[in-house]
C-alpha cells in the first residue's frame, strides 16, 4: 500500500470504456481473463464498472466489487471510496471564498461535481455554511433562490451570500442548461456551466455582484484524507474475503457502521440520490 494509499485517482489508468454494452461482451472478456490465467476480478468502480462486474459474474467468472466514486451515487453502500475528500475539498474551498465574498459585497456561486446527483453540494454546503444549496433532487424556480437572496440582503442587511450549486441542478422553468450541449463517447451528457449562468442571471435579474467559481477537477485530485484511506482499506479487505470465499456478483458496501456483502443486481443500474432529510438540514443551517 505504500506509495498508493496517498495517491488521488487511479493507478490503473483505467477510464469509461465501450466494453460490456454489447450482447456476448461479458462471455469474451471472460475468456480473454481465463487466457491469462485470472481467476478472479475485485472490480473498483461506479455504475459501469460494478455493471460489468456484474454480467461477468452472470456469465460464471468470479467477480466482486467495490464502490468508488466522489459522487456518492452507489446504490447499497452509505459511501463510496473518494467522496469524503471531496466533500473536504468543497468545504474547504467555500470557506476561503468566504472572506472574497464578505470584503467585496459578492454573491458566490460555488458549482461542485456529482452528475445527476447533489451529494456532494449538500453535505459541502452543511459543512461550510453555504446560504443556499441547489440539486438535481430538488428543482427550484429562479424567483425563489431570488426571494431567500432578497431576505438575506435587503431584510437582515447581509453584504454576501454564497450559493453552492450541483453542476446538474435544473430550475423548475428550464431557463438554466447543466449540460454542455455535448456528451462522452459513451453517450452520457457532460454537465458544465449552471453556476456561471445562475451567476449572470442574479446580477441581471437582482443588480446583485455574483460571480462563480467552478471546482472542476480540483475536487478530485487531493491526497485522500484519512477517512477515505480507513474506508478503501476496509472495502477491500473485505472484497478479498469474499472471492477467496467463493462469493460472486457482490460488492463490499458500507452498511451502517459495517462491512457487508451486497448483491451487484441491487446496485448496477440503480442510483443513490440524497434524502429529504438531508436536504432540510441544508435548509435549516443555510
Amino acid at each position: 500500500m505504500v506509495g498508493i494509499v496517498q495517491r488521488a485517482g487511479t493507478v490503473l489508468r483505467s477510464s469509461r470504456s465501450r466494453l460490456f454494452l454489447e450482447p456476448g461482451d461479458a462471455e469474451r472478456a471472460a475468456e480473454a481473463l481465463k487466457e491469462y490465467d485470472i481467476e478472479g476480478l475485485i472490480v473498483v468502480g461506479v455504475d459501469g464498472s460494478l455493471t460489468a462486474a456484474s454480467l461477468l459474474a452472470g456469465v460464471g467468472f468470479p467477480a466482486v466489487g467495490i464502490p468508488k466514486t466522489i459522487d456518492n451515487d452507489v446504490a447499497g453502500t452509505r459511501l463510496t471510496v473518494g467522496f469524503q475528500t471531496a466533500v473536504q475539498m468543497a468545504a474547504h474551498a467555500l470557506d476561503n471564498l468566504r472572506s472574497t465574498a464578505e470584503s467585496h459585497s459578492r454573491v458566490m456561486v460555488v458549482e461542485v461535481m456529482g452528475r445527476s446527483t447533489g451529494w456532494i453540494a449538500v453535505e459541502a454546503g452543511i459543512a461550510a455554511g453555504a446560504d443556499q444549496v441547489l440539486i438535481p433532487e430538488r428543482p427550484l424556480s429562479l424567483e425563489s433562490i431570488y426571494d431567500r437572496l432578497r431576505v438575506r440582503h435587503e431584510t437582515h442587511g447581509r453584504n454576501y451570500s454564497i450559493l453552492m450549486v450541483a453542476e446538474g441542478f435544473l430550475d423548475v422553468e428550464d431557463e438554466l442548461d447543466p449540460s454542455s450541449g455535448s456528451t462522452d463517447h459513451l453517450g452520457r451528457v457532460r454537465y458544465a456551466g449552471v453556476g456561471a449562468q445562475l451567476a449572470l442571471r442574479i446580477s441581471a435579474d437582482l443588480g446583485y455582484n455574483a460571480h462563480c467559481t467552478t471546482l472542476g477537477y480540483l475536487q478530485r485530485c487531493a491526497a485522500p484524507i484519512a477517512a477515505d484511506r480507513i474506508l478503501a482499506t476496509r472495502l477491500s479487505d473485505r472484497a478479498y474475503d469474499l472471492l477467496q470465499g467463493g462469493e460472486s456478483g457482490v460488492m463490499a458496501g458500507l452498511v451502517g457502521d459495517d462491512i457487508e456483502s451486497v448483491p451487484l443486481s441491487r446496485v448496477a443500474g440503480e442510483t443513490k440520490t440524497v434524502p429529504e432529510e438531508l436536504i432540510a438540514l441544508a435548509d435549516v443551517f443555510g
